[in-house]
């Protein structure tokens, strides 16, 4: 079990390493695909910014668009931190919005930034998440060999019994 374990963490370095080679709108555009990939209906916003309160796309989580999650990313340096300093003007746009917000980053986040981003009500997405995400979605990664070994479950009858 444990060189699987070591495998696993094996390609999350490797993705992480990939990501940190990207620019910031390569970074962008990758976050958007992952999302679409798992399944969010993604619309990025048509107005490139790069100041720290830009929104870069919005999920829309129902048909008429009641509850939009506005999306951030932030491409920075590895060993990077985030701190709630540097959250503070995503966090203000995405309250006057009234709205809650995916902040996404190849980085870390201090534990001052998780504190304000539950306050705020921000989803955070640190490079190891974002690594994990990526492998359980098949984004990035090849499948090498899927195994399916199979057998009866001894319950699986017992609600059909009447």
């Amino acid at each position: 079990m444990s060189g699987e374990a070591s495998d696993y963490q094996n390609l999350v370095e490797q993705i992480l390493a990939g990501v940190n080679e990207l620019s910031p709108a390569g970074f962008e555009r990758l976050v958007v695909d992952l999302l679409i990939r798992m399944g969010y209906e993604v619309y990025k916003n048509a107005k490139h910014r790069t100041s720290l309160a830009a929104i870069q796309g919005i999920i829309v989580e129902d048909r008429p668009g009641y509850n939009p999650i506005y999306i951030q990313t932030r491409k920075l340096e590895p060993g990077s931190i985030i701190t709630s300093w540097n959250m503070q003007s995503f966090g203000d746009a995405i309250e006057r919005k009234a709205g809650r917000g995916l902040l996404v980053t190849n980085a870390n986040y201090s534990k001052p930034a998780q504190d304000y981003a539950k306050e705020k009500h921000i989803i955070l997405i640190d490079g190891s998440i974002l690594a994990r995400l990526m492998i359980v979605h098949n984004f990035c990664v090849n499948v090498r060999e899927v195994v399916e070994i199979k057998s009866i479950d001894p319950n699986a009858f017992k609600d059909y019994r009447i």
